[in-house]
């Protein structure tokens, strides 16, 4: 079975796709960050509400992926996945002031493509039920 290339459609449907992540993720920083002004939480919690911040945002991301593309859905998740990951990690190192290149930019890559190879799997099964 050979594996179709994507085409610039399908390219630009990933890319708007994630953009709604992205500012999904966005706005979901935001509002924590107001919560955070009034709350005093330690780092451990900022740390997993940020990474449930990002894991809802990749959520919607394949969401949105699966509604307006057909069939591959879990290879098209995963590009997707490093591209958002890829995305956030220069929008938030521009907005941080500086490009920090580590360890934790692949485990962020990562974590973005295991979400959404999970989000793919999780939504074709719920669409076969």
């Amino acid at each position: 079975m050979k594996l179709k290339a994507l085409n610039l459609s399908g390219f630009l449907t990933i890319l708007k796709c994630c953009l709604i992540g992205i500012v999904t993720t966005l706005v979901g920083i935001v509002l924590f960050a107001v919560v955070l002004k009034f709350a005093d939480l330690n780092n451990t919690v900022v740390v997993c509400v940020n990474d449930i911040i990002k894991a809802v945002s990749l959520f919607l991301t394949v969401f949105f992926l699966k509604r307006k593309t057909d069939g591959k859905l879990l290879i098209k998740a995963i590009i997707t996945g490093l591209i958002y990951g890829v995305l956030t990690f220069i929008i938030f190192s521009i907005l941080n002031g500086n490009f920090a290149f580590n360890m934790s930019i692949l485990l962020d890559l990562l974590f973005a493509v295991i979400v959404a190879a999970i989000a793919s799997i999780i939504l074709n099964i719920v669409k076969k039920n």
